[in-house]
C-alpha cells in the first residue's frame, strides 16, 4: 500500500525572507562546544539570548546572557551585541572592551573580510580575529522561507567551506563563536535556533532541541528524522522519532522551486520510492500540531 500521494495542484511556493535582523529579542541559540585547547576542557551545550537594551558610548546594544546545559536556569551576563543598518553585527565582552565585528551580511562573492569569533572555556574568554574569503552566496530553507546564506573559506584554502552565515540566524559555527573548526578535534557548532519559542533551525547531527526560557520553562522537543539510504536509489525509509504519541504529524516534500510534490499525515515510518519521485533533490518539512519543527533534504537518483 502506497503511503505517499503525489499532489499536482495547489502547489504553494516558499517565501524569501532576506534582510532580517540577527540582533533581535525573543530568540534563542544553542551552541555545541567541544574545546580542549585551554584547560579545563569544555564539551557540552550553551544557551544564548539577547535581552534588554543598554547604551554604551552613545551606541545601543542588547545584553547577552548565557546558561550552560548542566544548569539551564542559571543565566549569567555574557557581553553586549548590536547590529547596524548595513547588516554588520558587533560584540564586546565587557563595557570597557572594544567592540569587534562578528558578521557582515552585506559582503559579495570573492570578498576577503576580517571578523572576530569568541573563544571560550570555563576560565577563558577572548575575541580572536579571523580572515574569511566569500566562496559563494546562496540560500537555505529555514522553516517555510529561504534565507540568505554566505559560504566562507579561509584565504589559504578557498576550496573548502569553513563557516556559513545565515540571514537572521548568524554563524552555523555557533552564535558568537563564528567558526566551526579550530584545531584538531576542537570545534563549535550551532545546534538549535528558536524564534519566539518556535524551532527554526536544527542541526540534524544532534538528536533533540528543547526550548528552555530564562525561568527554566521547557517546551516541546524537536523530532528526530532519519532517511536511509539517502540518496534514494530504489526504496528508502524515513523514520521520525522523539515525539509524543498524541502529536499530529505531517511531512511535506517539495522540489527546489518550492512546489509541494508529496504529503504524508500521521505516519512515523514513510516509504520513499524512486518510482514516485523523479530523479532530483527534494526538501521536506516536518510539522507537529501544524507547527513547523524541522527540515531536511533527500536526493533521488
Amino acid at each position: 500500500m502506497k503511503r505517499l500521494v503525489l499532489f499536482l495542484f495547489l502547489a504553494p511556493l516558499f517565501t524569501c525572507a532576506f534582510g532580517q535582523s540577527i540582533v533581535a529579542p525573543n530568540r534563542l541559540w544553542y551552541n555545541f562546544i567541544n574545546y580542549y585547547v585551554f584547560p579545563p576542557p569544555v564539551t557540552g551545550v550553551e544557551h544564548l539570548e539577547f535581552t534588554a537594551d543598554t547604551v554604551i558610548n552613545s551606541l545601543t546594544y542588547k545584553k547577552v546572557i548565557r546558561a550552560l546545559e548542566d544548569s539551564p536556569g542559571d543565566w549569567l551576563p555574557y557581553g553586549y551585541i548590536r547590529e547596524n543598518t548595513d547588516k554588520q553585527v558587533f560584540y564586546k565582552i565587557s563595557v570597557s572592551d572594544p567592540e569587534r565585528m562578528l558578521y557582515d551580511l552585506n559582503v559579495s562573492k570573492h570578498d576577503t573580510i576580517y571578523v572576530y569569533g569568541l573563544t571560550t572555556s570555563y576560565t577563558y574568554k577572548n575575541l580572536d580575529s579571523i580572515s574569511y574569503y566569500v566562496r559563494s552566496i546562496d540560500s537555505i530553507l529555514v522553516d517555510a522561507s529561504y534565507r540568505k546564506r554566505i559560504n566562507l573559506a579561509i584565504p589559504e584554502d578557498t576550496t573548502f567551506t569553513f563557516e556559513q552565515w545565515v540571514d537572521s540566524i548568524g554563524g552555523l559555527g555557533g552564535m558568537l563563536h563564528n567558526r566551526s573548526l579550530l584545531v584538531g578535534c576542537d570545534y563549535y557548532t550551532l545546534q538549535c535556533y528558536f524564534e519566539s519559542t518556535l524551532l527554526k533551525y536544527h542541526d540534524p547531527d544532534y538528536s533533540s532541541c528543547t526550548y528552555i526560557s530564562q525561568i527554566g520553562e521547557t517546551r516541546a522537543s524537536c523530532p528526530v528524522v532519519s532517511v536511509s539510504p539517502n540518496p534514494v536509489t530504489g526504496v528508502s525509509t524515513m523514520e521520525i522519532s522523539g515525539i509524543s504519541s498524541y502529536s499530529s504529524l505531517t511531512v511535506i516534500f517539495y522540489d527546489l522551486s518550492g512546489k509541494e510534490v508529496c504529503r504524508s499525515t500521521g505516519e512515523r515510518r514513510i516509504t520513499i520510492s524512486s518510482e514516485s519521485f523523479p530523479a532530483g533533490t527534494y526538501l521536506y518539512s516536518v510539522f507537529l500540531d501544524k507547527k513547523p519543527m524541522t527540515t531536511g533534504k533527500i536526493v533521488v537518483e
